[in-house]
């Protein structure tokens, strides 16, 4: 079991930020994406398939890496 006392180890916290900054990274990227695929749709009335699935897919791998970030003790 680990004390709570004990201060946390420093690769731990540099995981923890490195998570961080790749979940939004990719939550970013996840807009830019999504703001694409809009914007071509708009303006072409086709839809932009492969940006869309590149943003879903990146929303998802952001909140992943931000839920790891979160239970990273």
């Amino acid at each position: 079991m680990s004390d709570p006392a004990l201060p946390t180890r420093p690769i731990a916290t540099a995981l923890r930020y490195l998570a961080i900054i790749v979940a939004c990274a990719c939550l970013l990227l996840a807009a830019f994406c999504l703001a694409v695929a809009a914007q071509v749709f708009v303006q072409t009335g086709a839809f932009a398939q492969s940006y869309a699935m590149v943003g879903f897919i990146s929303a998802a791998l952001g909140l992943l890496a931000l839920m790891l970030a979160r239970m990273w003790n």
